[in-house]
């Protein structure tokens, strides 16, 4: 029987949320393109345009952090658990993530509350988007929290990353294996 490693663990996760990630960096591209085309092409331009594509980026960042993770392109100090025995580094590695994972939870806690106080005012893009469609009459347009919890939502993935990890390193002091064996982030496959 195989161990259970981080990657088998959280592969439809991961898949996921690279196809959630892929999404919006093509709308972003397409609603670009777009408003280049038509901003130098046709001398006209889309309100929303800019504001839309900043929100992406804006959710685009946060959800991208657990992969960016993952793949090892967080930056993270790895010399002093390198030079350390197996269970010793497995144990710092399982304090080091309690750390983590309190910080990000503190994050998504803070952040959610900030969300819920700066979040009402209305996205002045959608506005523009939803006026244009229904004229006089728009339904309500969506608040500002809808931009600004992408911190909590990030945070929280990250998060439920670190929980995993935890899991991982704790049940490997039991079983024998080494850190880098259940933590290994270099070989993480850019395509699956």
């Amino acid at each position: 029987m195989t161990a259970m490693t981080s990657q088998s663990l959280q592969r439809p996760f991961r898949l996921g949320l690279r196809w959630l990630l892929v999404t919006l960096v093509g709308a972003l591209l397409t609603i670009m393109i777009i408003q280049i085309v038509l901003r130098y092409g046709y001398n006209a331009s889309l309100l929303w345009a800019e504001e839309v594509c900043r929100y992406l980026l804006i959710w685009l960042a946060f959800l991208a952090v657990p992969l960016a993770f993952e793949r090892g392109e967080v930056a993270s100090l790895t010399f002093v658990s390198a030079h350390l025995s197996r269970v010793p580094a497995l144990i710092l590695a399982c304090v080091t993530t309690v750390l983590s994972l309190c910080l990000c939870l503190l994050l998504v806690h803070y952040g959610w509350r900030f969300a819920e106080m700066a979040g009402r005012a209305p996205i002045p893009a959608l506005r523009f988007i939803l006026e244009d469609i229904f004229g006089d009459n728009p339904p309500p347009t969506p608040g500002t929290f809808w931009v600004y919890v992408a911190l909590p939502v990030g945070m929280g993935l990250l998060s439920l990353r670190f929980l995993g990890d935890l899991v991982l390193c704790l049940r490997a002091i039991r079983s024998g294996e080494t850190l880098e064996q259940v933590l290994d982030r270099a070989q993480v496959e850019l395509a699956e």
